[in-house]
């Protein structure tokens, strides 16, 4: 009667330890074989008493009892083992497929219940991105994959433009032909003066200066004709050749300067 209480005590005890083993592999998303075989432990324990293992129990009936308890924990393995198939999701697409990133487009880890996909830093380093108009959107793409909406503003900012256009009030200011190291003023309406600087060939070099400052801001060397954009404080210019001679006889070699302010923008 004692062997039978203490037996009676062990199965009690396994029992509740397979019960906890369950509900902490449930809770903590652990591997589906350590809940499948907790909780066909817990199951076998339960109906062992039932298969000989505890009252009345006989050597001459062990085999059957090892038998009837193998024949209890591989059906309860193999029903808890097909249940949490059928509960648990497959990563479909797989990760490879696809990238999981945050609202700052960093990629991060992410688990989908028992699955856990690191991030993947590697296909966005080898992707080859463009930028397309779509559905009269600007959008980042990669092959035929869309990968980001693109802020026009934020292309403006980088100096990108797919159009430009003068500010109200604003005038083309021409020099008249400057030869090399003459001044002239681009005031009104810039506050800008320009030098022609280091003539060769059929290149006119040119420096602009900060009126208030006196800090050279720009410098260049244009071909007649050609222009070249700049940015100083926040606003964006323009700098051109109208008119240029370098093989006038009677004279030093000169230049006509245009310049502009520019408002740049994507549409």
């Amino acid at each position: 009667m004692t062997n039978v209480k203490g037996e009676t005590q062990i199965l009690l005890g396994l029992i509740a330890l397979f019960s906890i083993s369950v509900a902490v592999s449930l809770w903590l998303n652990g591997p589906p074989v350590i809940t499948a075989i907790s909780a066909s432990l817990m199951v076998t324990a339960c109906l062992y008493r039932f298969l000989g293992g505890v009252e009345g129990s006989r050597l001459s009936v062990a085999s059957f009892k090892a038998g009837g308890s193998a024949a209890v924990f591989g059906a309860a393995l193999w029903f808890v083992t097909d249940e949490l198939r059928n509960h648990t999701r497959t990563v479909d697409p797989p990760a490879t497929e696809w990238i999981a990133i945050d609202r700052s487009g960093k990629p991060v880890e992410v688990t989908i219940d028992q699955t856990t996909i690191p991030a993947n830093t590697t296909l966005l380093e080898d992707a080859v991105w463009g930028v397309e108009r779509r559905d009269g959107e600007i959008r980042a793409v990669t092959s035929d994959e869309t990968l980001a909406k693109v802020d026009p503003e934020s292309l403006r900012l980088v100096g990108l433009f797919n159009y430009a256009s003068m500010p109200a009030n604003r005038i083309i200011k021409f020099t008249d032909p400057l030869e090399p190291g003459k001044e002239a003023d681009l005031y009104p309406p810039y506050p800008f003066s320009i030098r022609a600087d280091n003539f060769r060939d059929n290149y006119n070099g040119y420096s602009i200066m900060d009126m208030e400052t006196d800090t050279v801001v720009a410098t260049g060397l244009l071909v007649t004709k050609t222009f070249e954009v700049f940015g100083y404080e926040g606003r964006t210019y323009v700098i051109f050749v109208s008119r240029a001679a370098h093989n006038d006889p009677s004279r030093a070699p000169w230049a006509v300067f245009g310049f502009a302010e520019l408002e740049l923008g994507v549409r």
